[in-house]
C-alpha cells in the first residue's frame, strides 16, 4: 500500500500506531467528561494528550 510505504511502516506497526491514537483519544474524551463535572481535575491533561498525538504523528509523516 502506498500510504504504508510513505510512513515507512508495515501493516501491523501502522495498526499499532493507529490503536495508540484511538486509545489516547478515548481516554482524553473520558478525561474531558470528568473535567466537565469536576473542573478542578485534569485541567490540562486532555489537551496535553492531544498535543502529544500531534507531535507523534508529525514525527511519522514523510513528504510525498
Amino acid at each position: 500500500m502506498k500510504h504504508l510505504k510513505l510512513v515507512h511502516e508495515n501493516y501491523f506497526k501502522h495498526m499499532f500506531e493507529a490503536w495508540l491514537i484511538v486509545i489516547t483519544l478515548i481516554a482524553a474524551g473520558l478525561i474531558c467528561l470528568i473535567h466537565s463535572i469536576f473542573p478542578f481535575l485534569f485541567q490540562t491533561t486532555a489537551s496535553t494528550m492531544v498535543k502529544n498525538i500531534i507531535i507523534r504523528t508529525d514525527k511519522r509523516q514523510v513528504s510525498e
